[in-house]
């Protein structure tokens, strides 16, 4: 199903829409000569079997967490050139729109980098030291605290250490480790970058690997940054219904 199917969807789907067929149509013709295997592992994805139409030259499913599961359909032909389209699991509607877009954006953006040679086709896994946020990118720290930690940052500190770890394991994904005055979770965000959340000392730190925050914008982490936080949040009201909601959502 497309993001057209989620509620209030339709807006978004355009937008996406726009971006794939006008945005970045020229990047996307460069993926005709990438070979998509190497490209899924580099998303944290799979390529499929199956393809619904002659005109696919790849599916590529992905996981991020329980329950969204995006499928990225590579299409081509002489006619229309080429098209990159975003499906999602029925089951993923569980999400919210506007989640599910910023999913699909993120992607978009990244594969389109790969098309026009931005980043190379080269596998890698995430660098073993963990950067935070403001380490590399002080100038938009202001912006992640404000926009994608805020008022979650409260939420977070209220839940028990005993709460994210259960919604941890619900998200099924990610690597949960308590810490001696904490916790800390870490996640494959894609297949060559990792995600750092960690609460010491009654203080949140965001950091991604040191591969990952190298070479990728600070821009798209802190887009994911915030998708992923969300979701734990999701996940830690599911467990305690008892905690303060924020929205209709978190």
């Amino acid at each position: 199903m497309s993001l057209g199917q989620f509620e209030t969807g339709w807006g978004w789907e355009a937008q996406i829409r726009q971006y794939a067929r006008k945005k970045y149509r020229r990047d996307l013709e460069g993926l005709l000569s990438l070979d998509p295997e190497p490209l899924a592992r580099l998303l944290g994805g799979e390529v499929l079997e199956g393809r619904p139409y002659a005109s696919i030259k790849w599916v590529i499913r992905l996981k991020p967490f329980r329950p969204l599961e995006l499928y990225l359909l590579f299409d081509y032909d002489g006619d229309h050139g080429a098209d990159l389209r975003v499906f999602y699991a029925r089951k993923s509607l569980i999400v919210p729109t506007e989640d599910a877009y910023v999913f699909a954006w993120d992607f978009l953006a990244i594969v389109a980098r790969y098309g026009r040679g931005a980043f190379p086709l080269e596998e890698a896994g995430p660098g073993r030291e963990f950067l935070p946020f403001r380490d590399f990118a002080a100038g938009l720290s202001g912006p992640l605290e404000n926009v994608s930690l805020g008022p979650r940052q409260e939420l977070l500190l209220m839940a028990s250490p005993e709460v994210v770890e259960v919604a941890a394991r619900r998200m099924d994904s990610g690597a949960y480790q308590a810490n001696p005055d904490g916790w800390e979770i870490v996640w494959p965000i894609l297949g060559d970058c990792a995600y750092r959340l960690r609460v010491a000392s009654r203080e949140l730190q965001v950091a991604f690997d040191a591969h990952g925050a190298k070479k990728y914008a600070p821009e798209l982490l802190i887009s994911f940054a915030w998708l992923y936080l969300n979701a734990l949040l999701r996940e830690c009201r599911q467990v305690d219904p008892g905690l303060p909601s924020l929205s209709r959502y978190l």
